[in-house]
Protein backbone atom coordinates (compact mmCIF):
# COMPACT_ATOMS: atom_id res chain seq x y z
CA UNK A 1 0.00 0.00 0.00
CA UNK A 2 2.96 2.48 1.18
CA UNK A 3 4.81 1.39 -2.03
CA UNK A 4 1.58 2.29 -4.11
CA UNK A 5 0.97 5.70 -2.44
CA UNK A 6 4.49 6.57 -3.11
CA UNK A 7 4.46 5.60 -6.94
CA UNK A 8 1.12 7.62 -7.43
CA UNK A 9 2.73 10.24 -5.85
CA UNK A 10 5.89 10.08 -8.01
CA UNK A 11 3.88 10.27 -10.85
CA UNK A 12 1.75 13.14 -9.94
CA UNK A 13 5.23 15.27 -9.57
CA UNK A 14 6.33 13.50 -12.62
CA UNK A 15 3.07 14.82 -15.24
CA UNK A 16 2.73 18.22 -13.16
CA UNK A 17 6.43 19.08 -13.83
CA UNK A 18 6.19 18.43 -17.43
CA UNK A 19 8.60 15.64 -17.33
CA UNK A 20 8.62 13.29 -20.58
CA UNK A 21 11.67 11.69 -20.01
CA UNK A 22 12.80 9.57 -16.17
CA UNK A 23 16.22 7.86 -15.84
CA UNK A 24 15.71 5.48 -13.32
CA UNK A 25 19.41 3.49 -12.53
CA UNK A 26 20.68 2.05 -9.45
CA UNK A 27 23.60 3.34 -7.65
CA UNK A 28 25.45 1.41 -4.77
CA UNK A 29 23.27 -2.05 -5.47
CA UNK A 30 20.99 -0.09 -3.46
CA UNK A 31 19.85 3.36 -4.59
CA UNK A 32 17.07 4.52 -6.34
CA UNK A 33 18.27 7.70 -8.61
CA UNK A 34 15.69 9.30 -10.66
CA UNK A 35 16.95 12.45 -13.38
CA UNK A 36 14.38 14.74 -14.13
CA UNK A 37 14.32 18.08 -15.82
CA UNK A 38 11.56 20.67 -14.24
CA UNK A 39 9.16 22.19 -17.25
CA UNK A 40 10.57 25.71 -18.31
CA UNK A 41 9.62 28.35 -16.16
CA UNK A 42 8.77 26.76 -13.17
CA UNK A 43 12.09 27.92 -11.90
CA UNK A 44 12.23 31.79 -10.89
CA UNK A 45 15.51 33.93 -10.86
CA UNK A 46 15.29 37.96 -10.16
CA UNK A 47 18.70 39.57 -9.97
CA UNK A 48 19.02 42.15 -6.98
CA UNK A 49 20.15 45.50 -7.37
CA UNK A 50 21.70 45.20 -4.05
CA UNK A 51 24.63 43.45 -3.07
CA UNK A 52 24.63 39.57 -0.87
CA UNK A 53 24.05 41.34 2.71
CA UNK A 54 21.49 44.35 1.01
CA UNK A 55 19.40 41.79 -1.00
CA UNK A 56 19.40 39.83 2.70
CA UNK A 57 18.41 42.71 4.77
CA UNK A 58 15.75 43.69 1.76
CA UNK A 59 14.37 39.77 1.53
CA UNK A 60 13.39 40.02 5.24
CA UNK A 61 11.90 43.24 4.71
CA UNK A 62 9.90 42.25 1.76
CA UNK A 63 8.41 38.75 3.58
CA UNK A 64 7.34 40.91 6.87
CA UNK A 65 5.70 43.24 4.20
CA UNK A 66 3.98 40.46 2.08
CA UNK A 67 2.53 38.98 5.48
CA UNK A 68 4.55 36.28 5.19
CA UNK A 69 7.27 34.74 8.15
CA UNK A 70 11.01 33.69 7.57
CA UNK A 71 10.40 30.12 9.70
CA UNK A 72 14.25 29.12 9.14
CA UNK A 73 17.58 29.77 7.32
CA UNK A 74 20.50 27.15 5.69
CA UNK A 75 23.81 28.97 5.27
CA UNK A 76 24.69 26.86 2.41
CA UNK A 77 27.92 29.13 1.69
CA UNK A 78 29.14 28.16 5.31
CA UNK A 79 28.22 24.88 4.99
CA UNK A 80 30.17 24.47 1.82
CA UNK A 81 33.20 25.85 2.80
CA UNK A 82 33.56 22.96 5.30
CA UNK A 83 34.04 21.02 2.10
CA UNK A 84 36.72 23.12 0.73
CA UNK A 85 34.15 25.42 -1.16
CA UNK A 86 33.93 28.91 -1.40
CA UNK A 87 31.36 30.93 -2.20
CA UNK A 88 30.69 35.03 -2.25
CA UNK A 89 27.10 34.15 -1.17
CA UNK A 90 24.50 31.37 -0.69
CA UNK A 91 21.48 31.24 1.93
CA UNK A 92 18.23 29.77 1.93
CA UNK A 93 15.02 31.37 3.15
CA UNK A 94 11.95 29.19 4.31
CA UNK A 95 9.07 31.42 3.84
CA UNK A 96 5.69 30.88 5.14
CA UNK A 97 2.91 31.85 7.47
CA UNK A 98 1.11 29.45 9.93
CA UNK A 99 -2.31 30.30 9.09
CA UNK A 100 -2.18 29.40 5.47
CA UNK A 101 0.64 26.00 6.37
CA UNK A 102 -2.57 25.26 8.61
CA UNK A 103 -5.12 25.59 5.36
CA UNK A 104 -2.29 23.53 3.15
CA UNK A 105 -1.78 20.70 6.08
CA UNK A 106 -5.43 20.47 6.66
CA UNK A 107 -6.30 19.49 2.56
CA UNK A 108 -3.16 16.93 2.46
CA UNK A 109 -0.41 16.93 4.87
CA UNK A 110 1.86 15.92 2.33
CA UNK A 111 1.94 19.71 1.60
CA UNK A 112 4.94 19.80 3.75
CA UNK A 113 7.39 18.19 1.14
CA UNK A 114 7.20 21.27 -0.37
CA UNK A 115 5.76 23.75 2.34
CA UNK A 116 7.48 26.05 3.43
CA UNK A 117 8.63 27.63 0.14
CA UNK A 118 12.46 27.77 -0.13
CA UNK A 119 13.97 31.16 -1.43
CA UNK A 120 17.81 31.10 -2.36
CA UNK A 121 19.61 34.13 -2.64
CA UNK A 122 23.18 33.56 -4.19
CA UNK A 123 25.83 35.71 -5.80
CA UNK A 124 27.71 34.79 -8.69
CA UNK A 125 30.61 36.94 -10.55
CA UNK A 126 29.66 39.69 -8.30
CA UNK A 127 26.34 39.94 -8.93
CA UNK A 128 23.23 38.77 -6.45
CA UNK A 129 19.95 36.33 -7.89
CA UNK A 130 16.94 35.35 -5.42
CA UNK A 131 15.56 32.02 -7.21
CA UNK A 132 12.54 29.87 -6.35
CA UNK A 133 10.10 27.27 -7.60
CA UNK A 134 6.69 28.55 -8.43
CA UNK A 135 4.70 26.79 -5.89
CA UNK A 136 2.01 26.23 -8.61
CA UNK A 137 4.51 23.42 -10.15
CA UNK A 138 5.44 22.30 -6.51
CA UNK A 139 2.53 21.99 -5.06
CA UNK A 140 0.08 20.92 -7.51
CA UNK A 141 2.46 17.87 -8.62
CA UNK A 142 1.78 17.03 -4.80
CA UNK A 143 -1.96 17.45 -4.90
CA UNK A 144 -3.61 18.68 -7.90
CA UNK A 145 -6.98 20.32 -5.55
CA UNK A 146 -3.52 22.64 -4.34
CA UNK A 147 -3.59 24.51 -7.83
CA UNK A 148 -6.03 27.48 -6.62
CA UNK A 149 -4.69 28.58 -3.58
CA UNK A 150 -0.53 27.81 -4.67
CA UNK A 151 -1.64 30.52 -7.65
CA UNK A 152 -2.09 32.60 -5.08
CA UNK A 153 1.32 31.85 -3.53
CA UNK A 154 2.81 32.55 -7.28
CA UNK A 155 1.61 36.05 -7.16
CA UNK A 156 2.61 36.42 -3.40
CA UNK A 157 6.10 35.01 -3.93
CA UNK A 158 6.66 36.78 -7.09
CA UNK A 159 5.41 40.01 -4.94
CA UNK A 160 8.09 39.66 -2.13
CA UNK A 161 11.60 38.59 -4.77
CA UNK A 162 10.77 41.72 -6.75
CA UNK A 163 10.53 44.01 -3.80
CA UNK A 164 13.76 42.58 -2.48
CA UNK A 165 15.45 42.92 -5.65
CA UNK A 166 14.51 46.83 -6.51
Amino acid sequence: MFNLIVRSRFTRLMRAAGVSTIVLGVTSGLSLVAHAQAPAGSFVQVQSAHNFTGTIAALKRSVAANHMMVLGTMNQRMQLSMAGMHLAGAQSFFIGNPVVGKKAFSMDAAAGVVLPVRIYVWSDHGKTFLGYLKPSVTMSAVDPKFAMPAAMLDKTFSNITDQAAH
